[in-house]
Parts: structure tokens; C-alpha cells; sequence
């Protein structure tokens, strides 16, 4: 009796640990666990001490127990694999009674890299893990842009699909999906959340892109920034409406147009008359994100002034305000 307590006492300490480690015989989603190399169980079986202990997984998906030998696990879930113990057991236990846990998984890693939360190397227990369980794994979008790919290596099968794209050295399979059908959820209008991913695929969310401005200063009404968010460019008579028009002391026919490329080198400057294109005589202009028109005053010595960088760079810094979103 005392020895059936003691054996009673393991298996409730065995039960323990492994709970404590995280074991699991699911995958969380109510997906069955799948069992790999390199991922760690715990077996607890009742009057054989040799075996409740915490085991690895092989390369080879073997792991070699008491008594019992070597055991291919790789590929079968928890339940599978406890059963398979427990089999193996009854040509020396009568009627085993076996637990397995897996505690630690490490051979179905999956990346999210990008806009996410927390970006990193994450375990997919399960082949129903999807790619908006993939995105809650990693805390979520954090200042996303509009797409999420994923990249998986045709060693892997690659991706089926018609939207399916192959790098240029046939390596890996692309697919670049809509983020808004993915966060949506899988009971949301679109069906992209519930796209499985696969151990050792890579899923990026792409980051928000950078703000594009046409800027207009001096002599208009509303001085600020247009933002080009679905437009590549936008005509300069919109952008002289959208801050108000022309004020009264204007000079039209000496608008100074420059362009500053993305790291802030001046590249391109013309005067454009835009009185001309007010009344129909000279075509409309298309601006571009980093143009910035000036608008001089008729007083020469103020428009010469423009010219200056200072100038330029105070008058940004004092008209910074989005007029409009294109």
C-alpha cells in the first residue's frame, strides 16, 4: 500500500511539473499538438518510474525510453504519441496508464517580421495555425502599411494560388495579401485570415509608408502641405485651391517651384507663372511629393528673399500644416 502511494505522489508531481513547464496537449485553437525534432515531452506513466521523466525528441524523431526502445514520435500529435507509448508498454505492464505532454516545441518554427509588436521566432503547434493566429503570436500590426506577405521555399511545396509570385532565383513562393482581410479575423468579410501557414515560413508585415508632401508657402491664403496618399502627383492649381488662393499682394507670374529630394538636397528650381495658368493661357502643372511652391510677394525685395534656403526653411517650419489628403 505504501509503495502504490509513493508511485500515486510521482505521478501527481509528474503531472505538475509538466503543467508548470507549459505542457500542452493541444494547440490552443482546439487543433491537435504535432510533435517534431528537437521538441521536448514529458511522459508520466503510472508504476514505471524509469520512464515519467522529461524527454527530447531527436534529430531523426526518435526518442529511445526504458525498457520499451526507440519510439518514432515525429509527426504524430500528443494523443497519438501517448497511445503509442502506452502500447509499446503492455508486454510489460498490465492495463498502462500513460500521460504525455509536450513542453517544449521547437521543430515548427514560423518568422513574423516587420510592423508587428513583437517580431520574432515563434512555434506553431498545429497544421491549422493560420495566418491571423501567425500576427496575434506576435502582439499584433504596430503602424502597418496594407499588406502582409507571406515567403515560403518551394523545398516546403511552396504556395498555391493564382496570386502566387517565385523570387527571380526559384527559391521561395510569395504571397501578398490585403492586412485588412487578415485582422479582420476569420469571421470577417474577407477570407484571407484563415490562410494556413507552415513551419519555416516567413510572414512580413509591411510598415506604414512614409508621408509624401507638396508644400505651398508665401502669398496664399492658407499656407501648409497637401499629402499624397493614394496619388502619385497632384496639378498645381489644386494645390494653390486647397490653401485658399492667392492673397492680394500676390506676384502670380513669379511662382518659384522647387523640388527637395527625400534626403533634403535641392535638385530642380523653376519660375512658373501662374497667372497665366489661372487664365487659361499656359497648361496646368504636375506636382510631385517633395515639390514646394512659393508664392512671392510684389514687393521684389521679399521675393529675392525667397530664394534664400533660411527663407525656405523658415517658411516650412511655419507653414507645416496639412491642408488636404489626396
Amino acid at each position: 500500500m505504501l509503495l502504490i502511494n509513493r508511485r500515486t505522489l510521482i505521478l501527481s508531481l509528474a503531472l505538475c511539473a509538466a503543467f508548470a513547464a507549459g505542457g500542452q496537449k493541444d494547440a490552443g485553437n482546439g487543433s491537435p499538438t504535432l510533435l517534431g525534432p528537437d521538441d521536448s515531452i514529458t511522459i508520466v506513466a503510472l508504476n514505471c518510474e524509469e520512464i515519467s521523466k522529461d524527454w527530447r525528441i531527436g534529430a531523426t524523431g526518435d526518442v529511445t525510453l526504458p525498457m520499451i526502445g526507440r519510439v518514432h514520435l515525429s509527426g504524430l500529435t500528443v494523443d497519438q504519441a501517448e497511445r503509442e507509448v502506452a502500447g509499446r508498454l503492455r508486454r510489460y505492464l498490465k492495463d498502462p496508464q500513460v500521460t504525455l505532454y509536450a513542453t517544449e516545441l521547437r521543430s515548427r518554427p514560423i518568422t513574423v517580421a516587420g510592423a508587428v509588436e513583437k517580431p520574432g521566432r515563434y512555434q506553431i503547434a498545429s497544421t491549422n495555425t493560420t495566418l491571423f493566429d501567425a500576427l496575434v503570436m506576435a502582439g499584433g500590426p504596430k503602424n502597418p502599411g496594407n499588406t502582409v506577405t507571406i515567403r515560403r521555399s518551394m523545398e516546403a511545396g511552396g504556395i498555391d494560388g493564382d496570386d502566387v509570385k517565385t523570387d527571380k532565383d526559384g527559391s521561395y513562393t510569395l504571397l501578398e495579401v490585403d492586412l485588412k482581410e487578415v485582422i479582420d479575423g476569420p469571421n470577417g468579410p474577407g477570407t484571407k485570415a484563415n490562410l494556413r501557414v507552415q513551419p519555416y515560413d516567413v510572414v512580413t508585415v509591411a510598415a506604414a509608408a512614409a508621408p509624401r508632401y507638396v508644400h505651398v508657402v508665401g502669398e496664399v491664403n492658407r499656407p501648409g502641405s497637401v499629402e499624397l496618399v493614394t496619388q502619385d502627383t497632384v496639378s498645381l492649381m489644386k494645390v494653390i485651391a486647397v490653401a485658399g488662393g492667392l492673397s492680394h499682394t500676390a506676384s502670380a507670374s513669379n511662382t518659384l517651384i522647387m523640388h527637395v529630394s527625400p534626403e533634403g538636397v535641392q535638385t530642380s528650381t523653376a519660375i512658373v507663372n501662374v497667372k497665366r495658368i489661372m487664365e487659361g493661357k499656359s497648361k496646368d502643372l504636375d506636382l510631385i511629393a517633395g515639390d514646394i511652391v512659393m508664392v512671392p510677394s510684389s514687393k521684389a525685395k521679399v521675393f529675392s528673399q525667397m530664394f534664400t534656403s533660411s527663407a525656405v526653411n523658415a517658411a516650412l517650419t511655419s507653414a507645416f500644416y496639412v491642408l488636404a489628403k489626396f
